[in-house]
């Protein structure tokens, strides 16, 4: 059982906008970074990453942009995570911004506007360059939530789902999922396809973490299927995957976070099944890839699904209350699950501390 030991905020406001996509992570100091989005509303073209800072017992200082001299000029959506060689990175989704007060969303389209992915690297968590953009090897727009993978020997993985996009230059294949691996520290990106399903398919919120066992595991959200929580195992570094399977549990949105003895934490949104909020799942796999789960429980419960109406289904995701949850394993081993919220005029980042009993 997961057991709840604090709660609050990292930023709150009652100001005119949205917030989004909080990560966390651990610096040498013991201090926690938090990042997350600031934009004018939901969907809008406008994202700015921003970064709080909070000491051991969770009390945040106030947050502040990133890049700065970006605002207006890059849509930059952006998850920091640190890299199992101690480094930080912030990666992402990036938008040009045509022209103030843009969508970059189209529900006609049920796509997005052409745009790259990009990376950050830091050494100390602190001081984050400019950000680098990494054109897609095929035609799409990239939805890429997740972040930026970095190994103990320096190489980078970033995987991303492919929508279509509101220009409709090209097709785009959107059964699948695509990696993006460098061995030469960014400087170049190898892309591939992978996770092919040949039925009505919209990968979504698509994680990569390498377990403490050395395999890869990537959790996803199929958004055109029943089995909306699924994922992936990789047993070399990214040459093949197995799957994707069916969770045993049925949610919206999953953040993931390697743990011990080859487990993997996994947070995510329960809008349609049991309690409504967001929920922790513990997990180990075989060597087959079979999941076993061990633990499934709601951590966060919310007043409501939505702000203003009543469908919980993906093509109102402008309309979601709460989202987009992560977990980090603290350095005393309890766990920070973190999600955006609005509730009545107040929006802003929740986070949840919990052990694990």
């Amino acid at each position: 059982m997961f057991k709840k030991i604090a709660e609050g905020d990292v930023f709150a406001t009652k100001d005119s906008c949205a917030t989004s996509g909080p990560r966390c992570a651990v610096l040498d100091d013991g201090r926690i970074l938090c990042t997350f989005m600031i934009n004018s509303k939901g969907g809008a073209n406008d994202f700015v990453t921003m970064a709080a800072y909070g000491s051991a017992d969770l009390s945040f200082g106030e947050a502040k942009p990133v890049w700065p001299h970006l605002i207006g000029k890059k849509s930059l959506f952006g998850s920091v995570r640190k890299g199992d060689d101690g480094k930080y990175s912030i990666a992402g989704q990036v938008f040009p911004i045509a022209y103030e007060g843009e969508d970059f969303w189209s529900d006609e389209a049920l796509g997005m506007k052409e745009n790259h992915v990009f990376y950050s690297l830091s050494d100390d968590g602190l001081n984050f360059p400019e950000p680098i953009e990494v054109d897609l090897p095929f035609y799409a727009s990239a939805e890429q939530p997740g972040g930026l993978l970095r190994d103990s020997d320096g190489a980078l993985t970033m995987i991303y789902s492919p929508y279509p996009t509101i220009e409709k230059r090209e097709p785009v294949d959107n059964e699948c999922m695509v990696l993006l691996q460098s061995r030469d520290g960014g400087k170049t990106f190898a892309g591939k396809k992978f996770a092919r399903i040949e039925e009505d398919s919209q990968y979504a919120e698509s994680w990569i973490t390498r377990l403490s066992d050395g395999r890869l595991m990537v959790s996803t959200w199929q958004t055109a299927s029943e089995n909306s929580s699924q994922y992936l195992i990789s047993d070399d570094n990214g040459e093949s995957f197995k799957g994707p399977f069916p969770q045993e549990f049925k949610g919206q949105s999953t953040g993931i976070s390697k743990w011990s003895d080859g487990t993997v934490l996994i947070a995510y949104n329960q809008r349609k099944h049991g309690t409504v909020g967001v929920w922790l799942a513990l997990e180990s796999f075989d060597e087959n890839g079979k999941a076993t789960l061990l633990e499934n429980e709601p951590v966060w419960e919310a007043a409501t699904a939505t702000k203003t109406g009543d469908s919980t289904d993906f093509a109102q995701w402008t309309d979601f209350s709460f989202g987009e949850p992560s977990v980090t394993v603290l350095p005393d081993d309890s766990l920070l699950v973190t999600l955006w919220y609005q509730q009545d005029d107040v929006k802003g980042i929740r986070y949840v501390r919990l052990i694990r009993e």
